[in-house]
């Protein structure tokens, strides 16, 4: 495996801990070049999985795939903003990584914040699961194996899929998932401009919005990631979550640091010769579900 690029190593570290829009942007732009093509790869785009514009999943799979297995991805955006297919690369890189090495990769949109509210985006993971296990037969994938993968706000959604009593179907939980430097709890600390416009102003509600209060609702095996230049805000949520699940296990769930990785960094490195994440995240799909 080839890790980060020299060169994108030291512009990274130079960022540092820090995130914003321009952020994204420059690191976007360090690894479009790097995008490795895919001709063996069929993209099936806009499948609608609910009546709203943004209930659309992206489906990415081999021509030869045959019950393979499948992952869910769910993308970041703070909760106002992000897109499944944002340009020719992101987040398409992540189906057609995952679809090269065999998975049968859908990529999912939820609608956003502030017109829609906390638990919109975990009721939208929920519904994409649901069209996801009807329809993945088609395309070559096993509805028995299907993975949930969320990173940032996708993590949060995710995370509310698996774990708000609310939301989660318990009948039709994936197999596992990876959680990706998410915010897993909501608090007065927290309060900015994107995450009030998701959970809302009122205080008295955020413990029972906070998924790391509901880890006792689901025991599925999981993947937690975070990334040596995760702002802080974004990093402690993942080890918080992981002490969370230490204590209900009595062991530890598999966490991965990722050194050189800024908080996007981490993903739009998929399907390019930076594979170490994508390898980990395959390592951990089939311990959980062998082929």
């Amino acid at each position: 495996m080839i890790g980060m690029p020299e060169d994108i190593r030291r512009v990274i570290a130079e960022i540092g801990p820090n995130f914003g829009p321009d952020i994204l942007e420059k690191t976007r732009a360090l690894y479009a070049p790097l995008m490795q093509p895919a001709p063996d790869i069929a993209a099936t785009y806009d499948q609608p999985y609910g009546p709203h514009a943004r209930q659309q999943v992206d489906v990415y799979t081999k021509a030869t795939a045959q019950a393979a297995p499948v992952l869910v991805y769910v993308p970041g955006g703070g909760f106002v903003s992000g897109d499944k297919r944002s340009d020719e690369n992101f987040y398409g890189n992540v189906g057609r990584w995952f679809a090269r090495q065999g998975v049968v990769s859908v990529i999912a949109n939820y609608r956003l914040a502030p017109d829609f509210a906390y638990p919109a985006g975990g009721e939208d993971v929920r519904a994409a699961l649901a069209w996801t296990r009807d329809n993945i037969a088609r395309f070559g994938g096993d509805p028995a194996r299907i993975f949930l993968f969320g990173q940032s706000a996708g993590a949060a959604h995710a995370a509310t899929c698996l774990f708000d009593p609310a939301v989660r179907d318990a009948g039709h939980q994936p197999v596992g998932a990876i959680l990706a430097s998410g915010i897993y709890s909501m608090s007065a600390a927290r309060k900015a401009p994107n995450t009030v416009g998701y959970y809302g102003d009122d205080e008295s509600r955020y413990e029972a919005m906070s998924q790391i209060n509901h880890v006792g609702n689901s025991k599925i095996p999981l993947f937690l990631s975070l990334a040596e230049f995760d702002p802080v805000g974004l990093a402690t949520p993942t080890l918080q979550l992981a002490a969370a699940i230490t204590q209900r296990d009595g062991k530890s769930p598999r966490l991965f640091w990722q050194q050189h990785h800024n908080h996007v960094s981490t993903v739009l490195s998929f399907n390019t010769g930076d594979e170490i994440f994508g390898r980990a995240a395959l390592d951990f799909m089939r311990s959980v579900s062998p082929e």
